[in-house]
């Protein structure tokens, strides 16, 4: 057969080329850079500040882009600067040096200079105010250990106590910006008028009797405790009084203030103890702060009630009887702890005063009590969070209900007693509201078990027209425990109401009633002869299996049976039937209960392949050192064994979930393999005198569909895995090279040869990048790229039958921490039954939920539609409906648009999920099918004309 070949693409062929005119060359047109035009401010021809001012805002507009410009105007600038006496026009003028310092390659260290000379003796609160602004940007063009930065910060410390609020602000704004914290200790004189450090800086400013100068302090906190942390050190703790006042405060922004810095003093010292007001108790700094953060949840702002709401969360190490008057409403007189008799009588004989003596025992007269000091709206912590879950905004129900579910996360008995508040939630008339409170009940639900007033309210979701919230209940219902029978009866009522108001649900319904079984089976055990319809005399029908509502009860029976094998005597003939079929249809929603097998065969073979799980990672590591000397052995041993190994790995994948990405991995190789053998077997046949190009040509694609399969759907495929498929790809395509030069026409011979140049030349790219062992035939093609040419076949061809002679089956590697792309099509349901009705050329709509686990890029991922008449269309889901669910999963939920001309009777339409193919091979061959992620859905679809 190969002397046949060889004789073929020996044979001298004639063709006419046809010689096209040599192109013009192209003509480059170079244009010179424009010269920048010369900037000229001429200041001195002004004859008033207003005539500056306009000359200045038109310097403003067309700022200089080159050193040299930028200088000449700064030099004008200064030289006018020293003559002015208008402090706008100085004003207007500092600000362009801030603007001239974003110059490349200007003098930074000139203007900085500058700016601090003129600090020292300027003497005008504005042009003071506005030089501190310009020295926060010129200081962000320094490195933070420059000498400037300590330069900028000494001169805002010293300025920090002007009597100007601008000022004041304008050098806590340079403060927060660079600040350097305790460092300026040592470089800086202590004195009560210039402070040295920047907790000294707060602790005067957050007692700043001028709103304007505090309204920067939100802004200021943050970029503190991040230096602070950063650096190691902590606040003071004197701060914590000052920021206490500052809580009545009634300018809004050093309320916020206050409240963050409470909050970080309450994380850095959460044990010490701090006085309590008119008492001579102590409490702990941390539950000191909590009731303070507590009492801010009443504020009127609504900025402070959700920023309080939110630090709530975060504070761990609150004592639990705080916590506990956060969801009470009662508060005691005075908020002040209720003194024992002893402590009343000490007091009583301490104070010496008289009684009246009209009544026994009768108390002292109290002196009157100021109704100044009686502070009504200070409730401390009494029901800070019924507050914050009442509150008319959202914004703070939401921020309410995450800090009370992370408090709940950290103390089990406080979950206990929040749970009624937060399942009140959910009645919001707010969906978003709604679903955060179903999630934050879903993440404590371990701690808790609901009652069956609780799983009443719970069920309401259920008849909610988001689908969003209907999908997170039956979620967080797979996770609760419920406390009776009547819990799950009710569960089981509402999901049948729940498949009749929404039967695109049905699939979520059937995973929450799987779940719910798994977790009671002794509530299901008492419910199994009312929800099967047993009856102690008389035989029940059988019910419909294609009633979704009978397959829900089915899955929250059967998954109950599994834990509980006192309820297996209780199931009819036809549930046991019932089970085999929804066994085989829906395996991930009904185990395994042995009870109920057919046969003794299957529970024996059952035991051993749970045996067996344990070494299936062995057996796949043997198996990939047996086929490493796979390359030495002849074809037809290599074809026996591969198919052998094929099988084995069907059945492997199966056996253990944990390896089945890397069995599935080294089985699609071993296929690929397998046709490459038996390929190669075929060419090499002297037996076979003719060679079917078109059959070839139908294995090389098998070939290149599985190794695109290989390249797209697999992650963790290493650079040398990677470059081991692309050379089964490039002995494919040799193969199909030869037999093209053999048998094929003129026109295929020349667009195959340079297709295959093509791919040598994209396999010479990868050899630079991917590293891994190249075996003999690519390095002798790689290095034989320049021979290969569609005007010289004969020497092309003779080039490939050297590669030919020594071209084998590829070592098998090992394929470790592989992850497959895997994808779960739920909506739609098969359906060969009941047709969809579409009018012909109009459009209709089918939902699609589908689940995609281990893809980087959902962007990539298409739904197909493939039309009875071979059409296919490729829809890409939009951006909203994905839900991410972790980091490599997510959820599709959108729906599709059908349209398609009159058929005559119904036919099916089939709907996958398909991603876009990685690799060149079937690219260069103008094959472009999507790999497919998911087995096709057949519906049944039928046109009908459309009404004019």
């Amino acid at each position: 057969m190969a002397a046949k070949l060889k004789k073929r693409a020996l044979a001298e062929f004639s063709y006419v080329v046809t010689e096209e005119p040599p192109q013009p060359v192209k003509k480059l047109r170079l244009i010179h850079q424009a010269t920048p035009p010369v900037i000229s401010l001429n200041l001195s021809s002004s004859n008033s500040s207003q005539e500056t001012i306009f000359l200045l805002c038109k310097l403003e507009e067309s700022m200089p882009i080159d050193k040299e410009s930028a200088e000449g105007i700064y030099n004008e600038l200064v030289e006018h600067l020293i003559g002015e006496r208008d402090s706008i026009v100085r004003c207007k003028i500092i600000s362009l040096f801030a603007r001239l310092a974003l110059v490349p390659g200007f003098n930074i260290q000139l203007l900085a200079d500058d700016l601090l000379n003129r600090l020292n003796s300027e003497t005008s609160h504005k042009v003071l105010s506005q030089m501190f602004v310009s020295a926060k940007t010129v200081s962000q063009m320094f490195s933070p250990s420059s000498p400037y930065i300590q330069r900028f910060m000494r001169a805002a410390f010293k300025n920090v106590s002007d009597s100007d609020h601008q000022v004041r602000k304008s050098c806590l704004q340079l403060i927060g910006c660079l600040a350097s914290c305790e460092q300026q200790r040592k470089d800086t004189p202590a004195s009560p008028d210039w402070p040295v450090s920047i907790q000294e800086v707060l602790t005067r400013y957050i007692s700043d009797e001028d709103p304007r100068c505090l309204s920067y302090l939100p802004m200021t906190i943050p970029t503190l405790q991040l230096t602070l942390h950063n650096s190691g050190q902590y606040l003071g703790f004197s701060v914590y009084q000052q920021a206490c006042s500052a809580l009545s405060d009634d300018y809004e922004g050093v309320r916020l203030a206050a409240i963050q810095l409470i909050w970080v003093l309450s994380h850095l010292y959460p044990e010490s103890f701090v006085p309590v007001t008119d008492s001579s108790e102590e409490l702990r700094l941390v539950d000191d702060g909590f009731a303070k953060i507590c009492n801010m949840v009443s504020d009127i702002s609504v900025k402070v009630r959700v920023k309080a709401c939110q630090l709530l969360g975060s504070l761990h190490l609150v004592s639990p009887k705080f916590l506990e008057q956060t969801l009470d409403k009662k508060i005691m007189s005075q908020l002040r702890r209720k003194r024992s008799a002893h402590e009343r009588a000490r007091e009583h004989f301490a104070s010496g005063e008289w009684s009246t003596g009209q009544k026994w025992a009768d108390d002292a007269p109290k002196e009157d009590i100021d109704p100044d000091s009686v502070n009504l709206l200070s409730i401390g912590a009494c029901g800070a969070f019924v507050h914050g879950l009442e509150d008319e905004y959202l914004d703070v129900r939401n921020a309410a209900l995450d800090s009370l579910c992370e408090l709940a996360s950290n103390s089990p008995q406080f979950s206990i007693l929040s749970q009624d508040s937060i399942i009140d939630m959910f009645n919001d008339e707010i969906e978003s509201v709604r679903l955060n409170a179903i999630n934050s009940l879903r993440k404590i639900s371990h701690n808790l078990l609901l009652r069956e007033d609780q799983v009443e309210i719970i069920l309401g979701v259920l008849q909610d027209f988001s689908p969003s919230s209907r999908e997170a209940l039956r979620d967080m219902l797979g996770h609760v425990k419920m406390a009776t029978r009547a819990c799950i009866n009710n569960c089981v009522m509402a999901f049948l109401d729940n498949l009749q108001r929404y039967p695109q649900d049905r699939t979520s319904i059937w995973r929450c009633a799987q779940k719910l079984g798994t977790k009671h089976p002794a509530h299901v055990l008492a419910l199994a002869p009312d929800l099967l319809c047993l009856h102690p005399y008389l035989d029940t029908p059988e019910p419909n299996m294609d009633d979704p509502a009978y397959i829900t009860v089915l899955l929250l029976v059967f998954n109950a049976a599994a834990k509980s094998p006192t309820m297996v005597p209780l199931f009819q003939e036809h549930t046991r039937r019932h089970y085999s079929y929804l066994r085989s249809s829906l395996p991930d929603y009904v185990p395994v209960i042995k009870s109920l097998e057919m046969s003794d065969d299957f529970t024996t073979s059952n035991n051993s392949s749970t045996l067996t799980v344990g070494k299936t990672a062995q057996y796949l590591e043997e198996l990939t050192l047996r086929l490493r000397n796979i390359e030495n052995m002849d074809f037809k041993s290599v074809i026996s064994i591969l198919t052998v190994a094929v099988r084995d790995l069907e059945r492997t994948k199966q056996l253990d979930k944990g390896i089945s990405a890397s069995a599935d991995c080294t089985c699609v190789f071993l296929r690929s393999q397998l046709l490459l053998t038996k390929l190669l077997a075929r060419v090499n046949d002297p037996a076979q005198c003719e060679t079917d190009c078109d059959s070839v040509n139908s294995a090389v694609d098998k070939i290149l569909q599985l190794t695109t399969k290989l390249q797209t759907v697999y992650l963790g495929l290493t650079s040398s895995l990677i470059w081991t498929v692309k050379q089964i790809e490039l002995k494919a395509l040799t193969l199909l090279m030869v037999v093209t030069l053999s048998c094929g026409s003129l026109a295929d011979k020349i667009r195959m040869c340079e297709t295959f140049k093509h791919y040598l030349t994209y396999m010479k790219k990868s050899a630079e990048t991917e590293s891994g062992p190249t075996d003999t035939v690519t390095n002798h093609l790689l290095s034989s790229i320049d021979l290969i040419d569609a005007s010289h076949l004969q020497v092309t061809h003779s080039v490939l039958q050297k590669a030919i002679n020594s071209l084998s089956p590829s070592a098998v590697p090992l394929f470790r921490g592989i992850r497959q792309v895997k994808a779960t099509l739920e909506e739609p349901v098969e359906n060969l039954e009941t047709a969809i009705k579409m009018a012909a050329g109009l459009t209709a709509g089918l939902r699609v939920i589908a689940k995609v686990e281990n893809i980087k890029d959902v962007r990539n991922v298409k739904i197909q539609v493939k039309y009875p008449d071979q059409q296919s269309q490729l829809i890409s889901p939009p951006s909203t409906g994905w839900t991410r669910l972790s980091h490599l999963s997510h959820k599709l939920d959108t729906e599709i648009v059908m349209s398609h001309a009159l058929w005559s009777e119904a036919c099916s339409v089939d709907v996958s999920l398909v991603i876009e193919p990685c690799g060149q091979a079937r690219h260069l061959l103008k094959k472009q099918e999507m790999v497919q992620l998911v087995k096709p859905v057949h519906i049944l679809v039928s046109t009908k004309p459309h009404k004019i």
